[in-house]
């Protein structure tokens, strides 16, 4: 939005130095601070998006709520401010939840019932694909949920050519992104092996399993290398493997699968129903 002269400041209880270091000369970033509860995580995010959208209120003509959905309303209410919340991911899919999978539903209800009265009383949600609209709309009962399709900036994602001999699977360290499955499939393989992530507390236990099942394998053991590149770096990363991996199984194809076609490699993914769909990255040339 920057970029087309709308001026945009971006509020959060905690960023990644190293992810926002690239974005930092084009939009102002406000850390409020906020704590947060990991075993009451998806409740405590509730308390501090409110707080979040208290700060943004006395500067914003409108607010997209990355997290806490089920706070919007309370952006029209009391401030009288579009509060448009987006989902990106599906907090009620119980894969996230590892050996907690099975209580995950009664965990998320009381959530659900918050979520679907606010989405039902205000007149917007976006979601980032079409099956998690879906998915959001089934969970939540009902709603009117845009969906804001991916996308990918051609002028910093693009083809350079070099190769440097490394397969590259990149995102959160989140178990939907089942980066073991591609591990698994370069076990046969000679190729070196870049993971780049982000790591999140919540999700701790899936970096450690990765690292585990690594360890535990002669042929993984040493070649392969999990990063945590800021922007730029990524698109370094992305410009220079032989290949991206893109093993998610769940939902849609990845931002980081769509940056790679841009850059010119080749992908390997799975094919989804939202994945199938061809990303065109230029006039006359489709993937």
């Amino acid at each position: 939005m920057s970029s087309r002269g709308i001026e945009t400041r971006i509020y959060t209880s905690s960023a990644n130095p190293r992810v926002i270091a690239d974005m930092q000369g084009e939009v102002e970033i406000i850390s409020c601070g906020l704590p947060s509860t990991m075993l009451f995580e998806l409740y405590s995010v509730l308390l501090i998006s409110k707080r979040l959208i208290d700060a943004a209120s006395s500067w914003a003509d409108i607010i997209i709520l990355h997290s806490g959905a089920g706070i919007a309303e309370y952006g029209w209410r009391k401030h009288r401010l579009p509060c448009i919340p987006f989902f990106h991911v599906d907090v009620y899919d119980s894969t996230p939840f590892g050996h907690l999978r099975r209580i995950s539903a009664l965990y998320t209800y009381p959530l659900k019932l918050q979520e679907s009265k606010c989405v039902r009383r205000i007149p917007l949600a976006f979601a980032n694909s079409g099956s998690l609209r879906n998915a959001v709309r089934m969970h939540l009962k009902g709603g009117i949920v845009t969906v804001i399709p991916l996308g990918v900036n051609i002028g910093r994602f693009r083809p350079t050519w070099n190769d440097d001999e490394y397969v590259l699977m990149a995102g959160r360290f989140n178990p939907t992104n089942n980066f073991e499955l591609g591990l698994r499939a370069a076990v046969n393989t000679s190729c070196k092996i870049v993971i780049a992530g982000i790591h999140e507390k919540k999700f701790s236990w899936y970096y450690h399993y990765l690292c585990k099942l690594i360890d535990g394998s002669p042929e993984l053991r040493n070649r392969v290398e999990f990063l945590t590149p800021a922007d730029g770096e990524l698109i370094r990363l992305l410009q220079n493997c032989s290949l991206f991996l893109s093993p998610r199984i769940y939902d849609y194809l990845g931002l980081a699968a769509l940056e790679a076609m841009a850059c010119g490699k080749p992908v390997i993914a799975y094919i989804m129903l939202d994945s199938a769909k061809s990303v065109i990255v230029g006039e006359g040339r489709r993937f």
